[in-house]
Order: C-alpha cells, then structure tokens, then sequence
C-alpha cells in the first residue's frame, strides 16, 4: 500500500483525536496537580502522597479482561470499545468538574480521592483506546497507528500540562483552568459519537459460571503463552528498551551535574526534547512500515542505544545550551523511533479477541525494568562514573537486540 495513502487515511486522524484525549489526565495527575497543590501552599509531604493516583496504569493488566468481554449497559449499543471509551471520558468530565469545585485548604482528602479515581479512569480508557486502535488496524499498519497514538498522546498531555499552567496564569484561577478541562472532555465526547468501530466476535462469559469467569481471565494468558518463542518473545520486550529506561531516569540530575539552569532543562529538554520524540515517533512508526517488525525492531533499537554516545560528549562540553540541543535532538529522536517500534510490535502480537488483556500484560512487562532494575542507576553512576554509565546503558541494549535478531532469524527459516 503506498505510504501517502496510509497518512491520508481518516482513521489516522480518528486515532490521534483519541490520543489527545487520553494524554490529557495523564499531565494533571503527573505534574500539573503539583503546580495547583504548591500555588494552595500545600505541604510537599502531603502533595508527593498524589503519586498513588499513577498506581493504576502499571495495574491494567487486572481489568483489562472486563473491557474485553463486557459492554457498558445501554451505552453498548453504541459499540463495545466506543461504549466503554464514552463512559470514561464523561466520568473524567465530571471528575474534573468536581476538582474545580473543591476547596483545597478545607477538602484535600476529596481531592485525595477525585484524584485516585481519576487515574483509574484514565487507565480504563487508555486501555479501551489501546484495544480500539489494535482492532481497525492490520498488522502492516499498526506501527503508523501507534505513532498517531503517541503524537496525539503528547499533544494531550502539552495541553493539560504547559497548557493549563499558561491558562492558570492568565487567568489567575486554578478552578476555572480544571473546568475548561472537564468541558472540552464533554465536548469531545461529540468527536467519539462518530467513531466507526470494527465489530469483533467475542467469547460469551457467563457471569454466573466460575469456569467462564476464569477462562475470560486465563485464556488470554494461555492464548500468548501458546505460541511459539513466547518467553524469547516477552523477555525481548523487557529489554528492548533497557539502555534507555537507564539512562533517562539519571537524566535530570546529569542535566544539573552539568550546570544547566531549569529554564535551559525546560526549554531544551521538556519542550524541544518533545518535538524530537514527536518526530522520532513518526519516523519509527515508517520503518517499521517499510521494514516490518523485526528489522525495523533491530534498527531502531541499535539507533536508540548508540546515540548514548551523544551524551559522553555532552559531559566534556560543560554548560553550553547548544550541546545541549544536539545531544537532546539525537537522544530524543531515536528514542521515539524505538518506543513507536515496540508498540507497533506489541500491538501486533495482540489476538484481536483479546486486544485490551493482552497489549496491557505486554506493556506492563515492557516497563518491568523502567520501575526495577532502573533503581540501581544512581548507584551505577557513583561506581563507575558519567562516561562508563553511559557506556554501560549502551552495553545493556544488547541482550534485547540478541533476542530479536535470533527471533528474526527462527521467522526467515519459516519463509
């Protein structure tokens, strides 16, 4: 199919609305909340307590089987994935609502809680979202729907995040900023009434039934785990983006080791770090495209390792804000041609009978090493020093490659 007429296609579009949706709660709940809850003169004890509300997206995989087999009631007319994607959307909508109408001095626990439920109902529609993009896609194509995904993801989370600290400035109001939130949500949910969903066959459950209750949780499981090189498969993708997860959680104080000021880190890394990952995402999605999942696999991921390198360099440069550009540019770009590459690759192991269970269970295993083993990286740093880390993070890329050019291999011999 020629690539111009991919990217023409609406669906494209449809995806990247979708994007933005989801992304929105995201930058609330992981910084802009922050900003409001320090501007109330909130204790930072109390404000970093929030983080619990980021609890439900690592814990997706324990009701992502509900999404796939159960329709809203009513709403389910409308169509399985769109019933649940509404009611996710009106809920984030009145729970913005209720936020823009809480007092933060007298009520922090109401907003404790809002806060809390918030997450899990971007969860929720993250995996719904997740699930309807896998289904009106063919596995060809799922690596451009991702990168439509995570483009409109970023847009959403520019919008409720830089977005809301310029309006909360302008406007001088923490609670007219979350009630423009909460009604563009409602208005969007106009966009998602004309959404065409791809009907699926799905597997009755009978809720009275223990065994039909326990297949709709186990069989998603057994149906991965059945295939051929399924453990060679899930430990790929907990590696793949080893290197990267390691170097990004010592960023920020590397950054600072250096002598850049916060104006250089926000300009520089927040915002013209974003563009780069914006437009490495594109490219990713296109390799994979052209390339398929594991060539494309193994070029993006010898990318997004040996640009490590623009960072040993950036630490003999000192301070300078232009270094900082290049190495920021390099780093970011093929970061997100990586992340574009794996998701478009998790995307299409997914058996469309169960896209929400599955994609969340291969997710969840893709962030292991993000949220374990990247822990030890501040330790690393004062063992070895700046340039050996790096180094290191380039050397911790290799087993993740292995495994996918030996997986490549085990598909040529098929052929």
């Amino acid at each position: 199919m020629n690539i111009l007429k991919i990217l023409k296609d609406y669906r494209l579009f449809e995806i990247l609305v979708l994007g933005i949706i989801s992304g929105m709660p995201l930058a609330v709940i992981f910084s802009t909340l922050s900003f409001c809850l320090t501007e109330n003169h909130v204790p930072i004890s109390i404000i970093t307590t929030f983080v619990i509300a980021r609890l439900p997206y690592s814990l997706k995989p324990l009701w992502a089987p509900i999404m796939d087999h159960f329709r809203v009631p009513i709403l389910g007319r409308l169509g399985h994935r769109k019933s649940w994607i509404i009611l996710c959307v009106a809920l984030m909508s009145l729970i913005f609502f209720l936020i823009s109408k809480v007092s933060i001095e007298s009520s922090i626990f109401t907003l404790y809680i809002l806060t809390i439920s918030l997450g899990f109902v971007s969860a929720t529609l993250d995996i719904n979202v997740d699930a309807f993009r896998i289904e009106r896609f063919d596995e060809s194509t799922q690596a451009i729907a991702v990168a439509s995904a995570i483009l409109g993801y970023r847009l959403g989370m520019l919008l409720t995040g830089a977005g809301a600290l310029y309006f909360a400035h302008i406007t001088n109001s923490w609670p007219q900023t979350f009630f423009v939130i909460s009604c563009i949500l409602a208005f969007s949910m106009i966009f998602i009434l004309t959404l065409k969903e791809q009907e699926i066959n799905r597997e009755k459950i009978n809720v009275f039934s223990t065994k039909s209750l326990m297949n709709m949780v186990i069989n998603p499981f057994k149906d991965f785990f059945s295939r051929e090189n399924s453990i060679i498969i899930l430990l790929a993708i907990i590696f793949f983006k080893l290197g990267d997860a390691m170097l990004g959680v010592v960023s920020g104080p590397f950054y600072l080791k250096l002598g850049f000021t916060k104006e250089d880190i926000a300009t520089g890394v927040k915002l013209f770090g974003v563009i780069a990952t914006l437009l490495g995402t594109s490219a990713g999605g296109l390799v994979i495209y052209r390339l398929g999942n594991f060539k494309g696999l193994i070029i993006t991921g010898i990318a997004q390792s040996l640009t490590h390198i623009a960072f040993i360099w950036l630490n003999h440069q000192g301070p300078n804000f232009n270094s900082l550009l290049i190495a920021i540019a390099i780093e970011n770009f093929a970061c997100g041609m990586g992340a574009a590459a794996l998701a478009g690759y998790l995307a299409s192991l997914c058996n469309k009978k169960y896209p929400a269970t599955q994609y969340s269970l291969l997710v969840s295993s893709a962030t292991l090493c993000n949220n374990t083993i990247t822990a030890y990286g501040g330790r690393l740093v004062e063992m070895l020093d700046w340039d050996l880390f790096f180094i290191l993070t380039i050397i911790m890329a290799l087993p993740g490659l292995a495994l996918i050019i030996y997986l490549d291999r085990k598909v040529q011999k098929r052929l």
